[in-house]
This record gives C-alpha cells, sequence and structure tokens, in this order.
C-alpha cells in the first residue's frame, strides 16, 4: 500500500527525515550528489531506531554503536556485513510516496 512519506519542500537534498508509518520507521534521505530515497530506519546490528541518527549529507550514522551507512547504497561502511533495505518509493507533484507493505528491515540479531 503506497503513502506519503513527505513533501520533498521538507526534504532537501543533504538531508534526512525520520517518519513513522505505523509501526515502522522509515528514513526519507536525499544524499548529496543523488536522489531521495526510502530507508529502513533501523539500525540492523542491534535493533536501535536511527530516529537520532548523524546524518553528514553522504552518511547515517547510528548513535548507539557508530555503525555507519552509505545513503546512496544502504550499504554498511563501518562495522558489520549488512545494508539498510531500501523500500519502494516514487516521487509525484512534489511528494514523496513509499510502499513499506511485505519488506522486511534487515535485522542481524535474527
Amino acid at each position: 500500500m503506497r503513502v506519503k512519506l513527505c513533501d520533498l519542500a521538507d526534504l532537501k537534498e543533504g538531508t534526512m527525515l525520520p517518519v513513522g508509518i505505523g509501526y515502522t520507521l522509515v528514513l526519507a534521505v536525499w544524499p548529496q550528489g543523488g536522489a531521495p530515497r526510502a530507508l529502513q530506519g533501523l539500525c540492523p546490528h542491534a535493533g536501535e531506531l536511527l530516529i537520532d541518527a548523524r546524518f553528514d549529507g553522504r552518511t547515517i550514522t547510528c548513535r548507539a554503536h557508530d555503525w555507519a551507512f552509505d545513503a546512496m547504497t544502504g550499504t554498511c561502511t563501518v562495522g558489520g556485513v549488512c545494508t539498510l533495505v531500501e523500500y519502494p518509493s516514487q516521487i509525484q507533484e512534489g511528494e514523496m510516496f513509499v510502499d513499506i507493505e511485505g519488506v522486511r528491515p534487515n535485522d542481524l540479531r535474527r
């Protein structure tokens, strides 16, 4: 089911916006030099929410244990071998939409 994630006016290039959709945290991320993306908002390492993660425009860093993820690919660059799952998203008339149904966030604790 496709739902509105955010207005692009609220998400500028080089910024990140955590958005709750039901019980799922989604990171609306616009990496510098890239396109807006919707990534899982749960750190795969220890299940920490990334709601207060640091974002420097290219790298998302979990505050709990400093695992870092490339915002362009979701790949972990500091920590273990894992990725942040990308949810299917779409930009339409200045709004970003996402579909989280059937997509399971990566979680190394499982």
